[in-house]
């Protein structure tokens, strides 16, 4: 056994360091318990807290292992230089890491860090007071003795192991991790200093009005003239899967430059916007984004803008918000759920069954059903997606993420791309992303499908097409005199019974993902090259159905030549590259005028 002197564990230091330490050991279990936790409001990435106090707990052990050493009878403490260099070094980090997050507001993990100070400084001062014991020793001529006492040679075997292996995987551990955290920090401090958060955050009521969050909504030429007349249609920009308002940026500043406002809202967790709740309900998000809407307040016509998943949100808003304020609608490169479509391209008949079953349940009657059941299309591909979430989720407070966060070539506007990173792969981003998918890739796609009605779906089957959606509703923009405001019909309406909707509607898509030659897109293996062929095909008739189904004043333009901005050919990155020339395609075509050059 050891034999403990005056200053060892059993000192009022030593039993500090262990109420310490076992006090960042429970908070490190809890935090892992917490961020599992599901049902409630999740106002930070707990995983930041979890890295902090698993720092401390190693710190806590390492203190207690250096002053347990330091004047006991059977130990000897090795390495004495390092450890006083190692506590001043984790004494720097506790500084930076505190001073980092405080300056964020982000009180949890600064008051976390402050106290690693107490570990880090028993780690130098006791290795410091050794290393001064032993040269006294020296010099007295007491010979060495490591380890000192030992009980038998197994104890003695015991000890050497326990002071050549422990410091090393320890301090390997703390400086790798503590490093990391203490990158992300300064980053996320440098971000705050930098970037001032543009708009205004909108207090939101949600579970019945028990609870409430913000979110962001940030206007581009919506001044107060506007505001007072409230006939003028404002653009509401929603984004991508994974994408804060950043990155519809360019887009809302072109649409302004054409004299029209334009507004984006970052969903819960995105950008500036709190987190909402997991999992996360779509009936839900798109009910408070037409509360932000409304507070803002922006009581005008809305047009709809949605790209990528934006766009199925658009549709659900439509659905399941105010639609009678909505007086058109514009896709972007939008599928229903592109998961379904990708594996029913493949003929994965467990998707068409799934498919079938679902369609079922939702088309019985004549109004939707209250409970939608949770259909897996592809289970091992949407629960390999969402580990991959939360795996990012739980690593993105040690900064290993922005590491991959630099391809954004040709991002517009330039001088904004710094802002767009500060908010891309930060330590919510992968949280709010893991809460949107909320497990299951289906899950959007599968509220939405509860709203469609028989002629709608009807058009779908006769067509024989696998997914099925709702057209938009008859009396949209029915809030107001004008509906139609100065959007005007569509050419090459469909006819009845696919919609009977007459709402503006505008398709953009990339012409890119539709193009089947496999050399064009890079793309050698032949088995790589058969997949792709079938899903460019499925890609095309997707915005083919769309255009049918959805309104009878409905047109589709497919970017497909080069186009002025950077006269490159349009890829599925054209929202952010290319945004000047977007809003000129979408206010000429909804405001009648002539179709934009570079489409189809």
């Amino acid at each position: 056994m050891w034999y403990f002197r005056k200053h060892t564990i059993l000192s009022i230091p030593g039993l500090v360091l262990v109420l310490l330490t076992i006090t960042y050991g429970i908070a490190f279990f809890t935090y892992i318990g917490f961020s599992a936790r599901r049902g409630r409001l999740i106002k930070g990435n707990e995983f930041t807290d979890m890295w902090i106090a698993l720092i401390g707990l190693l710190l806590g052990a390492q203190a207690l292992f250096v002053i347990s050493a330091y004047r006991a009878t059977s130990r000897y403490l090795y390495w004495t230089i390092v450890w006083m260099i190692y506590g001043a070094i984790m004494l720097l980090f506790s500084l930076l890491v505190t001073g980092g997050y405080g300056s964020i507001g982000d009180g949890s993990a600064a008051a976390w860090a402050i106290f690693w100070l107490i570990p880090s400084a028993s780690i130098f001062f006791y290795a410091a007071k050794a290393r001064r014991g032993y040269a006294v020793d020296r010099m007295m001529g007491i010979p060495e003795y490591r380890p000192r006492l030992a009980e038998s040679r197994g104890m003695v075997l015991f000890y050497v192991a326990m002071d050549n292996v422990f410091p090393w995987l320890t301090w390997t551990a703390c400086l790798f991790f503590g490093l990391l955290v203490v990158i992300q920090a300064l980053c996320l401090a440098n971000d705050h200093r930098s970037y001032d958060r543009p708009g205004t955050l909108v207090p939101i009521q949600t579970n019945g009005g028990e609870d409430w969050y913000k979110l962001h909504v940030w206007c581009v030429g919506y001044d107060a003239d506007i505001q007072a007349k409230g006939k003028a249609p404002v653009f509401v920009l929603l984004t991508d899967f994974g994408m804060p308002s950043t990155s519809m940026m360019g887009l809302a500043q072109g649409i302004a430059n054409s004299g029209h406002p334009a507004c984006i809202v970052d969903r819960p967790g995105y950008g500036w916007s709190e987190p909402g709740y997991w999992d996360q309900n779509p009936s839900d998000v798109v009910k408070s984004i037409n509360q932000a809407l409304t507070k803002y307040p922006i009581n005008n016509p809305i047009v709809l803008v949605g790209w990528g998943d934006g766009g199925v949100w658009s549709q659900l808003y439509m659905q399941e918000a105010d639609y009678t304020r909505v007086v058109g609608v514009v896709l972007l490169d939008t599928f229903p759920n592109l998961e379904i479509l990708q594996t029913y391209a493949l003929n994965r008949t467990t998707t068409l069954q799934n498919l079938r079953q679902l369609r079922s349940v939702s088309l019985s009657g004549t109004s939707k059903t209250n409970t939608i059941p949770e259909v897996h299309f592809d289970e091992a591909l949407e629960m390999s997606a969402s580990r991959m979430f939360s795996n990012w989720r739980a690593v993105s407070p040690i900064a290993l993420h922005r590491a991959r966060n630099n391809k954004w070539t040709g991002f517009e506007p330039e001088d904004s791309l710094g802002m767009h990173r500060s908010l891309f792969r930060n330590n919510l981003y992968y949280q709010a992303k893991y809460f949107e998918y909320g497990g299951t890739g289906a899950k959007l796609y599968q509220i939405l499908l509860s709203h469609v009605v028989s002629a709608t779906d009807a058009v779908l089957v006769y067509h024989h097409w696998p997914l099925r959606w709702p057209s938009f509703r008859e009396g949209s923009g029915s809030a107001f005199t004008s509906p139609k405001s100065s959007l005007t019909r569509r050419a090459g309406g469909v006819p009845l019974p696919a919609s009977n909707s007459k709402l503006p509607v505008l398709l953009i898509a990339s012409g890119k993902q539709f193009d089947s030659n496999c050399r064009a897109q890079g793309i050698t293996d032949s088995e790589e090259c058969t997949k792709w062929q079938a899903f460019a095909w499925f890609y095309y008739r997707q915005q083919i159905e769309y255009q049918q189904t959805l309104s009878q004043n409905a047109a589709f333009l497919l970017c497909t030549s080069a186009v002025s901005e950077d006269d490159k050919l349009c890829d599925t990155d054209f929202v952010w590259t290319r945004p000047n020339w977007l809003a000129a395609a979408i206010v000429k075509q909804l405001f009648g005028q002539s179709p934009a050059a570079g489409t189809k």
